[in-house]
Parts: C-alpha cells; structure tokens; sequence
C-alpha cells in the first residue's frame, strides 16, 4: 500500500478525536473526554453538534471531560436498523462502570432531520467479557479501540492482545435495541502486527469498505494499553482472515487474522501521530480510496488527514 496525505488539518474546537465514520459523504466524529458527536462536511465545516450525554460542570476541565470520568468512547461504526441510518458509539470498556457504555444515534432523514440519542448501559456485556481470557488476553483487561460493520458481523478490537470479536450483526442489533436478553458472545479471532519503531502495535481504528476490512495500529512506548506514552507512529493495513472453515459455532481454534499492505504513515510537520480511526470516503478507481483519518493531539484538539490510499 502507498499513503498519501492529501490534507492536514488541526482543529481545537473537536476535542480529543477518538473514532470516525463517514456516512452518505458527512463525516462524523467523537472524541474519548467528549460528550459530543460532531457531524462535518468534506471540508471539515462543521454541520451538527450533537450532544450524547451531559458531563457536570466538576468534571471538565475546559471542553474535555477529566480522564477519571469520561465514557471514554473510541468505538463507532454505521448500522441500518429498519431500512434506517444508525451510528453505534461503544465504550472503551477499560474502567467500569463509567466506560461501559453504548451509544446509539439515528441519522436524519427526509422525514425527520434531527439526529435520535439513546444511551445504553452494558456493564453486565463488558463484564461477560471481561470474564473470558480469549477476549481480553492473560491480563483481563478490556480496551476496545475500533469498530467495524457489514452486513452480516460486527467487528470489535481489543487493542490490549490485538484480539478481533466477531458478533452476528443481526443478533447484535437486537440485543442493543434490547428486545432480548440473551448477551451475544462473539467468535474470537487472534492477528499479530507487526512493530513500528520497535514497540509493540495495536488496533486503533477500522472500516468495511467495498468488501475489505480497512484498519489503523498506532505503537506508543508504555506499559500498558491504557495509559499513554511516546508515540513511536502509525500505519494503515488491510485485514483478511485464514481457517474460518475450522470453527465450531463461536469455537475459532485455528481462525486467524491476515494482515497485509501494512504501511507505516510518515511524520505530519515533523510530529509522529498516534492515528485513532479511519473511514474511507470514496473508491478513486479499482486500487485507489480516499480515506479519512483522525488523531487524538493530548492537548484537547485532533488532527484531520484526508489520505489516498493505493494498494
């Protein structure tokens, strides 16, 4: 895979951005200590600003909510329930209960031009997972970075042992909607990435786009998956997966991810970013998309990068 970086932008009025997805040419976005979804046109204006929950004045500090109290949110992708336009917003899951969280937003339509909040407590779904170390790796502990849709699954990634969960969208979509009770449990999938100047890398971001599972791993030099350190960068990469013919139900003993076009993303102005999501935009021709990247500064404002993306 080739990068291009077509456009950088800085913006301090989108604190902290976490996760994108672009959906019928807007651009939406969230940030991890925001209670904010941020609707964008392709040049970055801003559209909408959408409240999702209400932080109380003792917990921000400026517009970005303290790091002990903010949902924390790094997960977004699109689903279509009804025939209808949705965003599902998720959790990181790292601190429960307050990161144990979903948010699901119904676009606007024809009929009806606002967009739907509702928020969703899963702390008894995080805490099932918790509980299983294929999902969360020898340490047990839950740090989901990415989401990623089809028709037919849902993908979560835990950045702490780069572990892919692997949900039956429909079943999925009914449960959030909580018309059952029962708690769908994924098929578990391993991939191992490569390093990026000599750390240890992990999912950040993903999309589905014209049948390819795009994603970002970013490399920072820390103990753990939870707390920041210096970034050592960032890459982009396609995701496919071998010996789904072995599974047995949710059982994924030999169900592996492949990773290829892994491409690290040069410095922008001569700082290394630690690159949090990805959405691809639009399909320039059979090996070109555009793409749509934003990173997370530490100081309360994101990086834009428009990117061209040739396999």
């Amino acid at each position: 895979m080739n990068i291009s970086i077509l456009k950088h932008v800085h913006l301090t009025t989108i604190p902290s951005a976490s996760a994108v997805e672009v959906v019928n040419g807007n651009i939406y976005i969230v940030g991890d200590d925001c209670c904010f979804l941020y609707a964008l046109k392709y040049d970055l204006t801003v559209l909408a600003k959408v409240p999702l929950y209400t932080a109380p004045e003792s917990d921000l500090n400026g517009n970005r909510i303290l790091k002990k109290k903010k949902a924390d949110l790094e997960c977004i992708t699109k689903l279509s329930i009804n025939g209808y336009p949705h965003l599902l917003i998720l959790g990181s899951g790292s601190k429960s209960p307050r990161r144990d969280v979903a948010f699901l937003v119904k676009l606007p339509t024809p009929y009806n031009r606002k967009h739907l909040v509702w928020e969703i407590s899963l702390v008894k779904w995080y805490s099932f997972l918790r509980m299983n170390e294929e999902v969360t790796g020898s340490s047990g502990v839950l740090n989901f970075e990415a989401a990623a849709s089809n028709d037919e699954y849902l993908y979560l990634f835990n950045r702490e042992n780069n572990a892919i969960l692997r949900f039956d969208l429909p079943e999925f979509v009914e449960f959030i909607q909580g018309h059952t009770e029962g708690v769908p449990f994924p098929t578990i999938i391993k991939a191992e990435l490569p390093d990026i100047g000599g750390v240890r890398s992990g999912f950040s971001g993903a999309d589905y786009f014209d049948g390819k599972l795009f994603f970002t791993a970013a490399a920072e030099n820390t103990s753990n998956a939870i707390d920041d350190g210096e970034i050592m960068g960032s890459a982009v990469g396609l995701l496919s997966f071998n010996g789904e013919e072995k599974t047995r139900g949710k059982l994924a003993a030999g169900f592996t991810g492949k990773i290829s076009g892994f491409t690290e993303i040069t410095a922008v102005e001569n700082r290394l970013l630690k690159i949090e999501s990805i959405s691809v935009y639009e399909k320039e021709n059979d090996n070109s998309y555009i793409a749509v990247a934003v990173s997370d500064d530490d100081l309360g404002g994101s990086d834009i990068l428009m990117l061209q993306l040739d396999l």
